[in-house]
């Protein structure tokens, strides 16, 4: 049976529509709708806060330039850009005067002059790295205004100067009042090494580095509107949706569920017999109700004890877990007073990636798992970690080698 010749309209519209989505809509997420607001309200705060302030000044004749609307935007919408940062806002529209005033000096023809104002601002701030693209219309519109008289031009640079001291101090306000943003851009620092070595965490040590982000950034040869620490956090975060993708693992796949824990008024001796006895390292202390209100480990035990060289150690330890005759005691007696209260726990749908960050970045060992109503029924270790990511990459590796089917 033939089939149906396709109806060239078809194909030109399926084309338009191609071109359109890959060539003239941004290939990025759109903001959220609660970013969004965010970034409204900022807006309108952030002008209102910057007007009144130079309206308070006597010396200025008007509130607010123009250029200032696109500050705006880029300073309440992307807080984190380069684009956005104080020396990036001081020292684009800084480089868009020096620009102007030296084009209207050199050329007399206005056209000129604003072309290449605008064209000598792309070139300072890239020189200096202060981009700040509303920079560019105040080069031009002083460059189309022509060259003014040094009244003029002293009076110009003072409006400049206080309309971007308003806009940052309006920006630093209240940017730093909305949740999830630090303005200027401080970062994420990196979490001390809990080891006290010159070694990174592992996370960070087998992950992508500033070294290759720069190297990457150099090899492109163009300019990235994101901070390096930002390119980052999103790498690592795209790494880590594709590892759960990929491996579809979470606690309940692969902790363990009969598992061993003590009470706060569980006697030492009791709770290191228990240690021993199932050779774990960690119990979990848990309430009346099965919730948890802390872990006990043998590093806790140890901990106790003064003297912890081979000679001292049995002795020491010894002394720890005999019970104390009497009613009071200058020693600890129950897990309670040893344990450690601050712990991290996991959900039984808490996907495998977040284990590894915290195992990694916080020096966990054990870490519980509760139920929906926090109750311990679990318990994820190294050692499960590390046998399911093994047993899953192996099974990975042997499917495709299999014989095929005849």
């Amino acid at each position: 049976m033939s089939q149906p010749m396709p109806l060239p309209g078809r194909n030109w519209l399926g084309t338009i529509k191609t071109f359109i989505r890959t060539r003239l809509v941004a290939d990025t997420p759109a903001l959220s709708h609660a970013e969004s607001a965010r970034s409204a309200l900022g807006a309108l705060i952030g002008i209102g806060l910057a007007g009144a302030l130079l309206y308070l000044n006597p010396d200025v004749s008007f509130w607010l330039i123009a250029p200032i609307g696109g500050s705006a935007i880029i300073l309440f919408a992307l807080p984190h850009s380069p684009l956005a940062q104080p020396w990036s806002v001081f020292g684009g529209y800084l480089m868009a005067l020096c620009a102007a005033y030296l084009s209207v000096l050199l050329m007399p023809n206005p056209l000129l002059a604003a072309a290449a104002a605008v064209a000598g601002n792309v070139w300072l701030m890239a020189r200096f790295n202060c981009m700040h693209p509303p920079g560019g219309a105040l080069a031009l519109f002083v460059a189309l205004a022509g060259a003014p008289s040094l009244a003029g031009a002293s009076g110009e640079i003072v409006l400049v100067a206080e309309n971007v001291v308003a806009i940052l101090a309006a920006a630093l306000l209240v940017n730093n009042l909305m949740p999830g943003r630090c303005y200027p851009y401080c970062g994420i620092k990196a979490k001390e090494n809990v080891h006290h070595t010159g070694d990174a965490s592992p996370i960070v040590r087998a992950g992508l580095t500033h070294a290759d982000l720069d190297a990457a950034i150099q090899s492109i040869g163009t300019y990235v509107d994101m901070q390096e620490n930002e390119l980052v956090r999103l790498y690592n975060l795209a790494v880590d949706h594709a590892f759960d993708r990929q491996l579809a693992l979470s606690c309940a796949d692969i902790m363990s569920r009969s598992i061993v824990t003590v009470s706060f008024s569980t006697e030492l001796e009791n709770a290191w017999s228990l240690l021993r006895a199932h050779k774990i390292k960690a119990l979990p202390v848990v309430d009346h109700f099965g919730r948890p209100v802390g872990i006990v480990t043998v590093a806790d035990f140890l901990r106790q004890l003064d003297d912890t060289t081979a000679a001292g150690l049995a002795v020491r330890l010894q002394g720890l877990l005999r019970r104390t005759p009497g009613v009071t005691s200058e020693k600890a007696e129950v897990v309670g007073q040893i344990m450690t209260s601050n712990i991290y726990s996991a959900r039984a749908d808490t996907p495998v990636s977040e284990l590894v960050h915290q195992l990694s970045e916080n020096n966990l060992h054990h870490i519980p798992v509760l139920d929906g109503e926090g109750r311990v029924i679990g318990m994820v270790t190294q050692s499960d970690l590390i046998v399911a990511l093994y047993k899953r990459i192996a099974m990975a590796v042997a499917v495709p080698e299999a014989a095929p089917a005849c």
